[in-house]
């Protein structure tokens, strides 16, 4: 019988070699990559349809072609050899190699499996290196060392997408998600219906009462989408935008309440009005939480229409925010002219382009204001006078009718 054995692997799963562990056996040797995960070093030889590699003289194995991910010359892996020869014995060494070779490109190829190999040699040549232990997944937990899959399973945590959640969380992170997958869809329906709609045909009625008929909430997203698109373009007759409102109006949801809000300041007379009277039902501490900042603003139209907006929702608490916005001064700016002028005095004459930015100050007394003051103080009127509705406001803050006696 020959002193030389030959192995031949015909693999239903994969081989996994460590990387370096014939390393000192061959040292100029290529390295192969098996598919999978694993690493064979020795002299390679291809065949038709297989890899032989040479471990030693004694030890040759043949590997299906179809299960080789790579072959990694000699040469490329010098600088690793060295390092190995280096580590030896040495716990930390291994441990720092480890590091080095997911480094940059000091590894060609899969890098990962050099990494595990020499945690692995770490963590055997000495069990408590915790850096090492880390590295493969590992903590301690009573004095004993336990996979951190295992620690988090057993706290009952779930793993997704490299990291551990709660189980309530994945759940609710898996119910966002099939409620993005289906707000998707209605988008598509509804443009499929809408487009039925405007074509006028045979089949426009039946889509309309498809549209009329949506319950789901989830479609809060296309029909938002319609209103504000619809505005944009000018492409819908009034009776299918108020559609989108009344339907808007009986999902309630965080769409639905944001989109009626905005509508409640920039459309036309009659659906702003619908808009405003559906959030007075539900919506309306958004409503005016949105509509009070824009009192502020430095836009005059804006500020008027949030006034109007407001008095849907009037409210004496905030007496002194619409007294604040009575009155307000708004800056405009006109770019410098661009224009060649010439120009004489008696320090010369010349050509000049273009000049300085100019700002300009308006002041404007705001009418929607002063109603929404009127509406909350019906029997006093100050006009534009914002002195004399701050001292009103504050007397009446000031009074007091209780009787400051307390029973003893």
């Amino acid at each position: 019988m020959k002193n030389r054995l030959f192995c031949l692997f015909m693999m239903t799963g994969f081989l996994t070699i460590a990387p370096s562990v014939l390393t000192t056996r061959a040292v100029l040797a290529d390295t192969v990559e098996i598919s999978g995960g694993g690493h064979l070093t020795g002299q390679v030889s291809r065949k038709s349809d297989s890899v032989v590699v040479r471990v030693d003289d004694e030890i040759h194995v043949a590997l299906p072609a179809s299960r080789v991910r790579r072959v990694v010359a000699s040469d490329q892996l010098k600088a690793y050899r060295e390092q190995v020869a280096k580590a030896g014995d040495n716990a930390e060494l291994h441990y720092q190699l480890a590091v080095w070779c997911i480094t940059g490109s000091n590894i060609p190829g899969n890098s990962k499996h050099y990494r595990t190999h020499h945690l692995q040699r770490a963590v055997t040549l000495d069990p408590e290196h915790a850096k090492a232990r880390a590295g493969l997944g590992f903590k301690k937990q009573n004095g004993k060392w336990i996979r951190t899959s295992d620690l988090m399973r057993g706290r009952g945590m779930i793993s997704r997408a490299g990291r551990w959640e709660m189980p309530e969380s994945v759940a609710i992170e898996d119910f966002q998600q099939d409620t993005d997958v289906n707000a998707k869809k209605w988008i598509k329906e509804v443009k499929r219906l809408v487009a039925l709609v405007l074509r006028n045909s045979k089949k426009s009625p039946e889509a309309l009462a498809a549209l009329q008929a949506i319950e789901d909430p989830l479609a809060a997203s296309a029909i938002a989408d319609q209103l504000n698109e619809s505005r944009e373009r000018g492409n819908q007759r009034r009776e299918m935008r108020m559609l989108w409102i009344r339907l808007l109006g009986k999902f309630r949801n965080s769409v639905s309440v944001r989109t009626l809000v905005q509508a409640g300041l920039v459309e036309e007379e009659v659906i702003r009005e619908a808009a405003l009277d559906l959030l007075v039902e539900y919506g309306s501490g958004s409503a005016v939480a949105t509509y009070l900042a824009c009192l502020t603003k430095n836009d005059n139209q804006l500020v008027n229409r949030a006034a109007r907006a407001l008095t849907w929702f009037p409210d004496p608490e905030l007496a002194m925010n619409y007294v604040d916005a009575l009155v307000t001064t708004h800056k405009t700016e006109q770019a410098p002219s661009s224009a060649i002028n010439a120009g004489f005095g008696d320090g010369g004459g010349g050509l000049q382009t273009g000049g300085k930015k100019k700002v300009f100050v308006q002041t404007q007394n705001n009418r929607d204001v002063l109603s929404l003051l009127q509406m909350i103080e019906p029997d006093v009127d100050y006009g534009y006078d914002e002195q004399r509705w701050r001292e009103h406001f504050a007397n009446k803050r000031s009074k007091f009718s209780g009787d400051l006696r307390r029973d003893l």
